[in-house]
């Protein structure tokens, strides 16, 4: 088996012309031992500006006496954004996102500059320009500058830039989230409002903080009514991947990681959703069995039983819940936010998430139960966390206080 090239390294600079604290500002020697035993030598000039890193990763992939590939000089931001979208290996949905940020956004601004050449100063004066804009929301400038600086990151990991101009750079700002949230009594409205049919779906969101996809995907099997537990493991789904069609799907939105999260169920939502079931049972349907890395086209297929069904015995369609159940309902019991629009169902989402949190239900638990990171809860929740401060405050200060020294009747 061959070895593994063995790598010695000393500075030709004389000594006198060295820094007094390590390394050389000159240039570095390499001297190298082949997997053959044959011993090579290559000397790279400290001023091309890579890292000892870099520069090793370079060596150890090298014949013997040859010199490192030299990066591309034309190579602009559109030819390396276009390889780095080909490389993706996230779900079908997130590489269509990243394409679309990458075609109308990033490229029109950056798409013909040659890659190594673009400076840290200028990636700042972009951060300005989206911060000004008035046109583009903080939250879309944020997810531009995402992708923006995943793609820099991967030149620069491959070689293809000697130094990140993103490195140090802070992105737009980004504010607290104004969601809107429901008040119990507007819950309750809705749900009276609903047809019967499907007047559960917008319970499962503020009672369970399901997102709307999985609320539609709630099958029998995944509602333990003794424990009183609901598993979310599918979703319906209605995109470019599935062909525009209504599929279930076994995955989640979050993380193809994350196979399914279990949320406390409350005796309402259970006592309703057994009437529920006597009026509509659940019928059987095609069920996606999603495995990571492969398209849903490429995946088995199984069964389950959807609780939620047109009376035609398909899916629900997203588009036809939200124009003719979910806005009309809103409308006629004249809910809307400060701005004067009407909120999502995502907003019961919210409206659970931020119960939980102003009643001091821990954000490790309520990440677990939405299927969300500890830090998204922090960065998305923070105004609400901040009350915490109040409430445990005096117990946090209690615990290093000085102890009180014993009593007289104590001592003795």
């Amino acid at each position: 088996m061959a070895r593994k090239p063995t790598v010695y390294k000393r500075c030709d600079c004389p000594d006198q012309i060295r820094p007094k604290k390590g390394g050389c500002q000159h240039s570095w020697s390499y001297n190298l031992t082949n997997s053959e035993g044959r011993r090579t030598r290559a000397t790279i000039p400290e001023s091309v500006g890579i890292t000892q890193a870099q520069a090793q990763a370079v060596l150890d992939d090298m014949t013997p006496g040859a010199a490192p590939e030299p990066i591309a000089a034309s190579l602009t931001f559109q030819q390396w954004a276009a390889n780095w979208l080909g490389r993706r290996r996230a779900k079908e949905t997130s590489v269509e996102k990243y394409e679309i940020a990458i075609r109308l956004h990033l490229n029109p601004r950056w798409g013909k500059h040659r890659i190594k050449a673009i400076k840290k100063a200028q990636v700042e004066g972009w951060i300005q320009e989206m911060e000004s804009n008035e046109g583009i929301a903080n939250s879309t400038a944020d997810y531009h500058w995402k992708i923006f600086k995943m793609v820099m990151k991967d030149a620069l990991q491959n070689g293809q830039i000697t130094a990140n101009p993103t490195y140090e750079v802070d992105g737009p700002y980004v504010g607290e989230t104004n969601a809107y949230v429901f008040s119990p009594d507007e819950c309750w409205a809705i749900y009276d409002e609903f047809p019967e049919r499907y007047r559960l779906i917008p319970m499962f969101g503020f009672a369970c903080g399901n997102r709307q996809a999985e609320a539609f995907g709630i099958c029998d099997e995944d509602v333990d009514t003794e424990r009183r537990l609901l598993t979310v493991r599918r979703q319906v789904l209605t995109t470019k991947e599935t062909g525009f069609k209504r599929l279930l799907v076994n995955r989640l939105k979050t993380s193809p990681r994350l196979n399914e999260k279990v949320v406390p169920t409350p005796p309402y939502l259970l006592e309703a959703l057994g009437e529920h079931r006597e009026r509509y049972p659940a019928r059987t349907t095609e069920a996606v069995l999603w495995e990571h890395k492969k398209k849903i086209s490429e995946c088995k297929r199984g069964s389950a039983r959807a609780v939620f069904q047109t009376p035609h015995n398909n899916l629900i369609d997203r588009s036809h819940f939200n124009e003719n159940l979910w806005k009309p309902a809103l409308r006629k019991l004249g809910i809307k936010d400060e701005e004067g629009e009407l909120p999502t169902f995502h907003d019961l989402r919210h409206t659970f998430i931020s119960t939980c949190l102003q009643n001091r239900i821990p954000e490790h638990t309520v990440a677990a139960w939405v299927g969300d990171s500890v830090e998204q809860i922090r960065r998305t929740y923070s105004h609400l966390l901040r009350d915490h401060g109040e409430t445990h405050g005096a117990v946090a200060a209690s615990l290093t206080a000085r102890p009180k020294p014993p009593l007289a009747c104590d001592a003795a």
